[in-house]
């Protein structure tokens, strides 16, 4: 149980480009401020950069921890390499309760695995104001080819 426990407080004290593979200004989440083995969830924290940041950003925020989410999940899997890239295919049930983000303003992001079949994945998504008032739910589909995401891509453009 020690160890279980060890192991969420290192996730949560990573850099988070360890777990996700956005990085410079596309790096939108800030911390890993949660993690959950047993029950496969995450809660990122952020706060917009933005002085103007629309609702309908509240997506990628939700990508990105998901996208932490299941980095964590490679790292408690002995994954040692470099975050791997996932493609987000749909979003549904988007329920977005507000109008913009407030530039500075933190955030919670809550990404909970609801199905995972080893390529294909879906999401139960949250996201939290800092009243802690829900704001923003929606499922995430995402696909993460088990080989390398380059290859996919240039097997299978347009």
């Amino acid at each position: 149980m020690e160890q279980s426990h060890s192991q969420d407080r290192d996730i949560r004290q990573m850099d988070i480009t360890r777990l996700v593979p956005h990085r410079g200004k596309m790096l939108l989440i800030d911390e890993v401020v949660g993690y959950d083995r047993e029950n496969v969830a995450l809660t990122a924290a952020f706060a917009a950069k933005r002085e103007w940041l629309g609702n309908y950003a509240a997506i990628e925020y939700m990508a990105q921890t998901a996208a932490a989410l299941v980095g964590a999940a490679d790292i408690d899997g002995g994954w040692t390499g470099e975050p791997r890239p996932g493609f987000l295919l749909g979003t549904r049930k988007l329920d977005l309760r507000f109008d913009a983000f407030k530039e500075g303003e933190r955030y919670l992001c809550v990404a909970k695995n609801e199905f995972a079949d080893g390529e294909a994945a879906s999401f139960a998504c949250e996201v939290r104001n800092a009243a802690g008032e829900v704001i923003a739910t929606a499922i995430l589909n995402a696909y993460r080819p088990s080989k390398d995401a380059a290859s996919f891509l240039e097997r299978n453009a347009l």
